[in-house]
């Protein structure tokens, strides 16, 4: 509004301008306002005008003083979903039912035996979704908390974010403070799983992800099943292969495993926090070869020391688990770690070997492995090389197997002939076994051979042709040099057994088999009498315990009038039995395939092993003539290969004669026409 003093000098401006006194423009001004008052419909603007201006300054006013109040009195907070927060009020008002009040609902079908509040949902028994009422949204529900303070809630939702408003009566925040923990607590406390969530969810929480190529994968893999981890799914993928991470997979009647599909989110409570695991299934190439799998778990916690004990505990029960178990690795088509094997674990004292030599090799690995100290003091690699060598069937793999049981190790096994292994991959994989396992080349002879004139016939082309040995295929791309530089090499793992089997020692390089490499030779050979007497033992022990009312079973045996074998009776037809094969004649794996064939049959077993020593002593004339057939015929087709070459010799010099004599008799018939040119 403009003062007083303002209004005299525009009133003089006013009067130099148009040379009237001021007292004349007032004049001038009233009767102006008069002829307009006179109007009614300038009038009722005048008094509109007046009215709003009033009317208006009282609304600010009146606004004004509400907003002062609420300042005052009520504290507001809002909490937006996708933030961790929204997922505590939100658990905490379903537990209190506060939108069982509501009077507008939207229903959509759910599983209600998991919801929190079953009261908004029809619940049935048929397997079939139930209708679940879900609160509407900008729809406020009041609720009386704790008897004492009234908070209004509302959920919005714009633009496809839905948001939690909460307004608190209170002259400060403390009332919504104590509802807020309050929330928190009950989140951390409830046995309801949280909503399954993206992992950029929230940077507040912890996230691991274990990639397929690292051992870490099998650590939580194995541990996630034990904790069964995945009985809660509802998607899943029906496979038949006993080798897959099923949730089901520790009941073995499944005939099938139900496999979690791929991305799909999972949920269990561990040691107190809630974990959600996505399980992502490697990428399969061009080439057929799969990677990129990996288990990402997120943690219901901001601290990092939860997720080390939850890696720590995986590998803790790994290790347990490997106690019962031996895991071989395989290798795939293109020089990976492919995939792993779970076998039985197969107790040390059932190997059949000459008396010292398990006892020597399990001394030695045990000695071995808790000397890393002396081998770093002493500036050594530690790492160890054996080389288990002698007859097929003698049992060189069966004690890599027991040995690793015992020691809890796990195999690694390297074919040296398989597609895709050279020297540079050859490198890759044992540079990525971890410390403290055991490498398993087995038949490494078969990669190097050196066949001699007289063994086998020579490989056949497609049409039955010999062909050469210069162009023979190499069994295997790895290379002599290659082999020594990766079994020498500063990159591998320390704690690393190395274990070699061969048939043929004799073929194979010095260089291999020096200390250092191959650090203890151990000879297998054919059974002896004494392992033949612990083989029929072991078959057939004796069990004072066994239930003898049900037949033969493991520990009770009969004889043929039905009476039940001592052990002094088994005792003595083991000794029998020794006593029935020649020694050094055949293999334990031949001698176990008779026996499985009498496993409750222990006087069965002795009655007819004279006839299956005469079978297996027919059987092996018969593959001897045949070798010795083969051996002939591969002489006789050198022989005729030789005769061959030397008749095309002789004709290639007959012809080369004939050309000679050609060749001068043109000559002598050319020099008389040249003299009588002459002449």
């Amino acid at each position: 509004m403009a003062s007083p003093g303002a209004l005299i000098r525009a009133l003089r401006r006013i009067t130099l301008r148009s040379g009237r006194s001021w007292q004349q423009v007032l004049k001038t001004l009233a009767l102006l306002l008069r002829r307009l008052l006179g109007n009614p419909q300038v009038a009722e603007l005048i008094r509109f005008i007046f009215l709003g201006t009033i009317v208006e300054t009282g609304r600010v006013v009146g606004a004004k003083m509400v907003s002062t109040v609420n300042s005052f009195f009520l504290v507001k907070a809002s909490f937006k979903k996708g933030e961790l927060s929204y997922e505590w009020v939100s658990a905490y008002i379903d537990h209190h039912k506060v939108w069982n009040r509501s009077r507008t609902f939207r229903v959509v079908a759910r599983n209600a035996e998991k919801m929190a509040n079953r009261d908004l949902a029809i619940s049935a028994v048929d397997g079939y979704p139930d209708a679940v009422y879900e609160p509407s949204d900008s729809e406020p529900e009041l609720f009386h908390w704790r008897g004492r303070h009234w908070i209004t809630i509302s959920k919005d939702e714009k633009e496809g974010a839905s948001s939690l408003t909460l307004q608190v009566w209170s002259r400060n925040r403390t009332v919504l403070d104590e509802f807020v923990q309050e929330a928190r607590t009950f989140y951390r406390t409830s046995p309801q799983p949280p909503p399954k969530q993206a992992f950029d969810w929230s940077e507040s929480l912890i996230v691991g992800h274990f990639n397929q190529a690292d051992f870490s994968y099998d650590w939580v893999l194995d541990y996630l099943q034990s904790e069964n981890v995945m009985a809660d799914a509802n998607e899943f993928t029906i496979s038949t292969k006993q080798s897959d991470a099923g949730w089901n997979r520790e009941d073995g009647k499944q005939l099938v495993r139900y496999v979690p599909s791929t991305n799909t989110k999972q949920r269990l409570r561990w040691r107190g926090h809630w974990l959600q695991v996505e399980f992502v299934i490697g990428y399969e190439d061009g080439n057929g070869r799969t990677s990129g799998g990996s288990i990402n778990v997120l943690l219901h916690s901001c601290e990092k020391a939860v997720l080390s004990e939850f890696i720590e505990a995986a590998r803790v029960h790994y290790t347990h688990a490997s106690i019962s178990r031996v895991t071989v690795h395989l290798t795939d088509n293109y020089g990976s770690w492919a995939r792993a094997v779970t076998k039985n674990r197969r107790a040390f004292a059932t190997l059949i070997l000459p008396a010292g030599v398990k006892e020597l090799l399990l001394a030695d690995a045990q000695e071995f492995l808790a000397s890393e100290e002396w081998y770093t003091f002493a500036g050594v690699p530690h790492r160890r090389g054996y080389l288990l060598y002698g007859e097929p069937g003698t049992g060189k793999s069966s004690t890599i197997h027991a040995l690793a049981g015992e020691l809890g190790l796990e195999i690694y096994f390297i074919s040296l002939a398989a597609p895709g292994i050279d020297d540079y991959t050859l490198g890759r994989l044992i540079r990525d076994t971890p410390s403290r396992c055991i490498l398993l080349i087995e038949d490494i002879d078969c990669a190097f051979p050196s066949r001699e004139e007289d063994d086998d016939e020579p490989l056949l082309d497609a049409k039955g042709n010999p062909i050469p040995k210069e162009l023979t295929p190499p069994l295997s791309q790895v290379t002599l040099a290659g082999l020594l530089n990766v079994l020498d090499s500063v990159a591998s793992e320390e704690g690393r057994l190395t274990f070699a089997t061969t048939n043929h020692i004799e073929q194979l390089d010095p260089a291999l088999i020096r200390p250092g490499r191959m650090d203890l030779k151990i000879q297998y050979g054919l059974a002896t009498s004494e392992q033949l007497e612990q083989m029929f033992a072991r078959f057939y022990p004796y069990d004072d315990a066994a239930d003898a009312e049900h037949g033969p079973s493991i520990g009770c045996y009969f004889s043929a009038s039905g009476a039940r074998l001592s052990a002094v009776e088994l005792a003595a037809l083991a000794r029998a039995f020794a006593a029935a094969i020649p020694p050094a004649r055949y293999s334990i794996a031949q001698l176990q395939g008779y026996l499985l064939s009498r496993k409750n049959e222990p006087e069965g077993a002795l009655a007819g092993v004279a006839a299956w020593v005469v079978a297996q002593e027919e059987e092996r004339r018969e593959m001897e003539a045949l070798k010795q057939k083969r051996r002939r015929e591969a002489a006789l087709r050198r022989v005729a290969e030789a005769a061959a070459e030397r008749e095309g010799q002789t004709v290639r010099e007959a012809a080369s004669e004939r050309e000679g004599q050609t060749e001068r008799e043109g000559e002598t018939a050319e020099e008389p026409s040249a003299k009588a040119e002459e002449a």
